[in-house]
């Protein structure tokens, strides 16, 4: 099986949707797996600039993730995969202290380093995957954006990858934080700076697949105000950013692990 390690309800679908596609239509079985994908408890979520933002364009509390996970779950069946959630702990933006302190109130704080309260951070690379669902390819968030969640679920496949050293371990640039200037060569640093070595693959799409990804990326409407101002602009930009990545072919780009 290909797991597909996703933070947030999106981010497989925006980064490697074509990939994802490309492997259905082989028959091969996708799996996307949402790690950060807790419902929060209505009464319990932080009233933060970030949450008050982002409420304001997602909806209310848990409605609001209820709808992206209906959105996640019809983007990912369109390209032929199963779609997962994971619910012991949710989005950063409502994950808080012992205390009851929100670990990250504002937008800078989701780009900076994981919380040391942040018991999702020091409790998500200790997860062991069940023999039973036999993967033997794994693909997880470079990091490109330095997201807290991307961090964390970063961090887990490469202690998974520690436990199973012939699992086949790919990072995938996530779209659109990597179009940010530099934002993949300092995501890169962080295998250097800690001896993982990395070889890049680049994965053409079909003409199929492109459309495949971007019908399935229409489906998460709450986040396309986020990124561009219509579904029409996405699907040009999504376009254009494959097309950037081969070099006048549309392609996917991934970082393979290499044996240590």
């Amino acid at each position: 099986m290909h797991l597909f390690l996703s933070p947030h309800f999106d981010d497989v679908v925006l980064s490697c949707g074509g990939t994802v596609h490309q492997l259905t239509q082989r028959g091969e079985p996708v799996t996307v797996r949402t790690v950060l994908g807790q419902k929060p408890n209505p009464r319990r979520i932080p009233d933060t600039p970030i949450v008050r933002e982002l409420h304001a364009r997602w909806g209310q509390g848990d409605e609001a993730v209820a709808a992206r996970i209906e959105e996640d779950d019809a983007a990912v069946k369109s390209l032929g995969a199963t779609p997962q959630h994971m619910t012991v702990w949710g989005d950063c933006v409502y994950r808080v202290s012992k205390d009851g302190r929100p670990l990250y109130p504002s937008e800078g704080s989701l780009f900076g380093d994981i919380h040391p309260d942040d018991l999702a951070g020091r409790l998500i690379p200790t997860i062991v995957l069940p023999p039973r669902e036999a993967v033997h390819a794994l693909y997880a968030p470079l990091g490109a954006g330095h997201h807290v969640d991307h961090q964390i679920v970063r961090n887990w496949a490469l202690e998974l990858r520690k436990q199973n050293p012939l699992l086949a371990l790919k990072f995938y640039e996530e779209y659109p934080y990597s179009e940010h200037k530099n934002a993949v060569d300092r995501a890169l640093l962080y295998f250097q700076e800690n001896g993982v070595k990395l070889e890049v693959e680049a994965i053409s799409l079909s003409d199929a697949d492109v459309e495949a990804k971007i019908r399935a990326i229409a489906l998460y409407r709450s986040q396309i105000s986020t990124f561009w101002d219509s579904a029409e602009a996405m699907a040009q930009a999504v376009r254009q950013h494959l097309l950037r990545i081969g070099s006048g072919t549309p392609v996917e780009r991934f970082w393979r692990a290499l044996p240590q």
